[in-house]
């Protein structure tokens, strides 16, 4: 439904597809990986079309804290007001997802950056994709598994992360 992970603060979220509009609004410290794929290639001839995205709109809007790995399109309007936290993207240029295919679905005035994922970023990708492909694996749907090993295996030259311009210091307390 809309507003999947709504302000999550902890935990690990696995979607094997989809995700309808405004998922992980508010994300507050969980990890959250979407697995769902480019079902064929992009084609923003006529605008961002949401019906077409693995994530329908609005996507890590006002996002603190946390960290999400996107297989697919992460759909149009992602990062509105976002302040912390990271999102790593898969680029798939075979299929049009490139960089500048990326920074059309950010959200008019995002305050966000698109950069190449550091060391540290690689092992983050490499542990929430291998919890995801673990989880395939234990509910034996091996074939994804296998394709998920291959995106792990290509993440230094397939991610991208999409962090804010700022990273705001949020204290652990307000008391």
């Amino acid at each position: 439904g809309k507003g999947f992970a709504y302000g999550a603060q902890g935990g690990s979220f696995l979607v094997q597809g989809d995700a309808d509009s405004r998922a992980c609004i508010r994300l507050s410290g969980a990890d959250v990986v979407f697995g769902g794929r480019l079902a064929g290639p992009v084609d923003d001839s006529c605008g961002v079309n949401p019906g077409r995205a693995n994530l329908k709109g609005f996507a890590f809007e006002y996002m603190t804290a946390g960290r999400a790995a996107v297989l697919g399109d992460p759909g149009p309007w992602i990062c509105s007001g976002m302040t912390g936290g990271v999102v790593y993207c898969r680029l798939d240029e075979e299929l049009g997802l490139d960089r500048e295919v990326l920074r059309r679905r950010l959200a008019r005035g995002a305050g966000v950056e698109i950069r190449h994922p550091d060391e540290g970023d690689l092992a983050t990708i490499d542990e929430l994709l291998t919890g995801y492909h673990r989880e395939l694996l234990r509910s034996h749907q091996d074939e994804e598994a296998d394709w998920v090993a291959e995106v792990i295996a290509g993440s230094r030259d397939t991610f991208v992360k999409i962090v804010p311009e700022k990273q705001t210091v949020m204290p652990k307390s307000t008391e």
